[in-house]
């Protein structure tokens, strides 16, 4: 049997045998898959890919097909199909004779073996693919094992796996060592818990399964392919993503413009299978349940630990029902610089988002009430959303840090004001505390002591407030503007003054000592 793509008029095209022949139009299928994976795997795969393609699929395949990236790191949401890509990819490798040996891990031995019985199934029943490929079995036909007859290229291919924990070096078959290495979510959640479990697999992926690969020398094409969806900061895939050698890419459940937006503007990158109302109705009733992290971790590829974040998701109140009316309210506002000629000319991407939060004291606890973001900068917005905010939550006063563009804000809100006829106290925030210090010092007390109430809409602020600390300290727009409305109305007497409607004795004695301190 010979495989034959020409086109070009010299021979017949197509792929021809004793028993068929291929017409001229499959020849140039073949063809067009060489060159388009998402097109070779809907044609040969119409029973795998049932559905519509996401948008980042042909992102996805890009680094697979690329032979200059050698090692691919893969960071993916749960259910974004990346095993059957996977799949789909060596079964590529074996239609064109690119692999002599593919070499499956996953995190346990019986999750590989679906991946070698797929192929296995796909060489057996999967006629249109088989026979255009003249692929058939070979002597060895096993459950972890497979020798793929190519009747094209008159050489076998080697299909084997292994568990994270089985016999990961030494796979050599016909003097061929692996040139795929496939690694589908080496770890599960109890390996990534402890550290020395999560070591363990580090070395081993980055250890034995990487030096298993054929050298570039022998095998030009050779390729290890690993898709996670990252469960720990310090598992493999975050060590991979900050390795040079390797080409990572991430792919979050979100469209990439509405990834750090507030809940109800995120649009899922793939409704066809995950629907944008039911990502966001999960992500509310993950919020409501104080496990956000595990939303994100799963479906956001973000990720946090205990031991890096300043605070705890625990610490947080989620409250059933809307925000509490007709108390005493601050708005804080952090607002954003003009962006330089280098963020214009980036599309305003890693420019910071401005962030107003208005919070409420009731007694003795306090209530995340409502929020604006907007990315850049834009002082028309930042003045009417101000004055919005103002008049829907009556609130007491406005603060606004004074540095720089900031005491221009203050000023044109006091115009703006003054046109309106409508006044609110505008306070200047000016500090020289660090910005850290002051996220910290306002939100630390309130929270560890249970005061900090939010809704089960504000994913934006809980997110930032779960990941706030030295890896992720950066993120925190949200958590600045609260930070200086909670710093101006955080006052354990005035507490007490709202919840008992008047102070005991020992507290007035006291107030009056410390209005009198120097």
């Amino acid at each position: 049997m010979a495989l034959d793509l020409s086109l070009d008029g010299t021979g017949p095209p197509g792929i021809e045998d004793a028993n068929s022949t291929i017409p001229v139009d499959m020849a140039e299928i073949v063809k067009l898959g060489a060159v388009d994976s998402e097109f070779y795997a809907r044609t040969f795969f119409p029973q795998t890919f049932r559905q519509p393609s996401p948008p980042f699929a042909r992102d996805l395949w890009e680094p697979l097909d690329d032979p200059s990236c050698r090692l691919v790191n893969l960071l993916c949401f749960r259910g974004s199909s990346k095993t059957t890509r996977l799949r789909v990819f060596a079964s590529k490798r074996i239609a064109y004779g690119i692999s002599r040996t593919i070499f499956f891990v996953s995190d346990a031995e019986r999750n590989a073996i679906r991946s070698v019985q797929w192929l296995r199934t796909q060489v057996e029943r999967n006629t249109l693919w088989a026979k255009t490929f003249g692929l058939r079995p070979g002597r060895k036909w096993e459950e972890t094992q497979l020798e793929i007859i190519h009747g094209g290229f008159g050489h076998s291919i080697w299909v084997t796996c292994a568990g994270i924990n089985g016999s990961l070096r030494g796979v050599n078959f016909d003097d061929y060592r692996p040139d795929l290495i496939i690694v589908d979510d080496p770890q599960t959640d109890e390996m990534a818990a402890t550290q020395d479990q999560r070591e363990k697999v580090n070395d081993l992926i980055l250890g034995a399964v990487k030096n298993s690969l054929a050298p570039e020398t022998d095998e030009p094409n050779a390729k290890l392919a690993m898709a996670i969806t990252p469960q720990h900061v310090e598992d493999v895939s975050q060590l991979a993503l900050k390795d040079s050698q390797w080409t990572s890419m991430v792919f979050p459940c979100w469209t990439r413009a509405t990834m750090d937006l507030g809940i109800e503007e995120q649009i899922s990158i793939w409704p066809e299978r995950f629907t944008t109302s039911v990502l966001r109705a999960d992500k509310r009733a993950a919020m409501a349940r104080n496990k956000l992290s595990i939303f994100t971790r799963e479906f956001e590829c973000r990720l946090t630990t205990n031991e890096e974040s300043q605070f705890r998701i625990s610490w947080l109140n989620i409250r059933q029902g809307p925000a509490p009316h007709g108390h005493y309210a601050v708005l804080g506002i952090d607002p954003v610089p003009p962006p330089s000629d280098r963020q214009m000319a980036r599309g305003l991407a890693g420019k910071d988002f401005e962030a107003q939060y208005v919070w409420s004291r009731v007694g003795d606890q306090y209530h995340l009430c409502d929020y604006a973001r907007n990315r850049g900068h834009d002082p028309s917005w930042s003045v009417n959303t101000a004055m919005g905010l103002a008049r829907t939550w009556r609130v007491g006063r406005i603060i606004v840090e004074t540095v720089a563009y900031q005491r221009v804000l203050k000023w044109l809100l006091e115009q703006e004001m003054r046109r309106r006829g409508i006044w609110y106290a505008v306070v200047p925030f000016d500090s020289r505390m660090s910005k850290f210090a002051r996220i910290t010092n306002a939100l630390s007390g309130l929270a560890t002591a249970g005061k900090l109430w939010i809704g089960a809409e504000h994913t934006i602020f809980a997110r930032q407030f779960e990941l706030y600390g030295p890896t992720y300290g950066d993120i925190d727009d949200d958590l600045d503007a609260s930070s200086l409305a909670l710093a101006d109305m955080a006052n354990p007497y005035l507490e007490r003054l709202d919840k008992y409607g008047e102070l005991p004795s020992d507290d007035l004695e006291d107030m009056i000592y410390i209005q009198r301190a120097p």
